[in-house]
């Protein structure tokens, strides 16, 4: 694994299950007065933030044989970087791209999604920039303050197909762009797990 995705995965465990579900069995639509829809996620506990990068192929690859992949931030593959030459190299990557993606339901509608899945991304999302302006990891990752960051909510992102009758993962996006600022040298290094005597 790179630096970029060390101290990536690193945020990402940070960030872990730090969001919440909307609440209650049945939610209002604030978009149609005295409509109530079901809400999705209701008895479900949040999830680990999980990690993963690669390309669209490998997207697909990975959704096909990981189970427990939701909520998801991917670094979407080429990742382009430069940096100066010495030994305290500055690392930018960018236009980076992140993908946080969560599931959902085909037929939900936007105003729906909103409420939902949104909803719990949005969360993730602030959660990252908080970390990454008044934490430890500020010290060796930032996002770039002076060009902006551009986010895009994609209902129904998902294009892959899988082989043999497969299920199709639904899921929905905000496909984040920023460029990132790298201290490699200061990418902290994670501590083996001892064996207990």
């Amino acid at each position: 694994m790179q630096r970029i995705e060390k101290a990536l995965k690193l945020v990402a465990d940070e960030i872990g299950a730090n969001y919440s579900y909307p609440s209650g069995e049945f939610l209002i639509d604030d978009f149609n007065s005295g409509v109530s829809f079901r809400n999705p996620f209701f008895g479900d506990s949040p999830k680990p933030l999980k990690f993963a990068f690669g390309t669209q192929k490998e997207l697909d690859v990975w959704l096909a044989q990981t189970k427990d992949k939701y909520p998801l931030m991917w670094l979407v593959y080429p990742v382009k970087e430069s940096h100066n030459n010495n030994a305290q190299a500055f690392y930018t990557y960018p236009n980076a791209r992140l993908v946080f993606a969560m599931n959902n339901n085909a037929s939900d509608l936007v105003q729906i999604r909103l409420q939902t899945t949104r909803f719990v991304l949005d969360q993730i999302i602030e959660v990252l920039e908080k970390l990454m302006r008044n934490s430890h990891f500020n010290k060796f990752i930032k996002i770039d303050k002076n060009i902006n960051i551009e986010q895009t909510f994609e209902p129904n992102y998902s294009v892959n197909k899988q082989k043999n009758g497969g299920q199709i993962d639904i899921w929905d996006a905000i496909v984040y762009d920023c460029n990132i600022h790298l201290y490699a040298n200061c990418v902290p290094v994670p501590q083996p797990i001892e064996e207990p005597k």
